[in-house]
C-alpha cells in the first residue's frame, strides 16, 4: 500500500510541474529557437501557454490549440498570483500538491543573463563583409513614419546623443607627444 502511494504522489509530482505562463506582449511563435526563424503565428498579449522547455533565451511552449513554437523568454510572464491560487484549491489535488512542493519560492523562473563579448582589435582588422547578413538585416528596418507611430504608442521621447569625439590612431599621439 504504501509503495502505491509513493508511485501516485511521484506522478503528481510530475504533473505539478508543468509551468503555465502568459504572453506579456504580443509576441512571434517561432518554430525554433533563432530569431530569424519562420514565424508560425503571432501569439496576443496575454495568451496562456504551457512552457515545455528552456534553451537559453527562448522558451518552446504549447497553446491552448495545441500549437508548439519557441518564444522569446522575455516576452513570458508567470500566471498571476490569482490564478495560480485558484488553481491550488482542494478541488484540485495536482495544484494543491504543487504548491506544497514549492512552499517559500517567490517564482518559478530563473534568471537568465546575457553578455555582450566587444570586438577586439585583431577582430576589427579582420573584419569581412557579409552581404547576406546586411540583406538580413535590411528586414528589420521600418519607414519614418512606422517607427514614430511605435514611439507614440509605447510613450517613447526622442533623446539626441551627441557623436563621439574623433580619436587620432594611437601612432599620431604617440608622435604629437614626442614633439614631431
Amino acid at each position: 500500500m504504501k509503495r502505491w502511494f509513493l508511485i501516485l504522489a511521484g506522478l503528481l509530482a510530475g504533473a505539478a510541474w508543468a509551468e503555465s505562463a502568459l504572453t506579456s506582449r504580443s509576441t512571434e511563435l517561432q518554430a525554433q529557437p533563432q530569431s530569424d526563424s519562420a514565424v508560425i503565428t503571432t501569439l496576443p498579449e496575454n495568451t496562456k501557454v504551457e512552457v515545455l522547455v528552456r534553451k537559453g533565451a527562448w522558451s518552446q511552449v504549447k497553446t491552448a490549440t495545441g500549437q508548439t513554437g519557441w518564444v522569446r523568454m522575455l516576452s513570458l510572464k508567470p500566471e498571476a498570483a490569482g490564478q495560480q491560487a485558484s488553481n491550488t484549491s482542494s478541488s484540485n489535488p495536482v495544484g494543491a500538491l504543487g504548491s506544497l512542493l514549492t512552499a517559500g519560492r517567490t517564482s518559478n523562473t530563473g534568471t537568465v543573463t546575457t553578455g555582450v563579448r566587444g570586438l577586439s582589435e585583431e577582430d576589427l582588422q579582420n573584419a569581412q563583409a557579409n552581404p547576406a547578413e546586411v540583406d538580413k538585416m535590411q528586414k528589420f528596418s521600418v519607414d519614418k513614419n512606422a517607427a514614430q507611430s511605435f514611439a507614440q504608442r509605447n510613450k517613447l521621447s526622442p533623446a539626441k546623443v551627441d557623436y563621439l569625439p574623433d580619436q587620432a590612431p594611437a601612432g599620431n599621439n604617440q608622435r604629437n607627444s614626442e614633439g614631431g
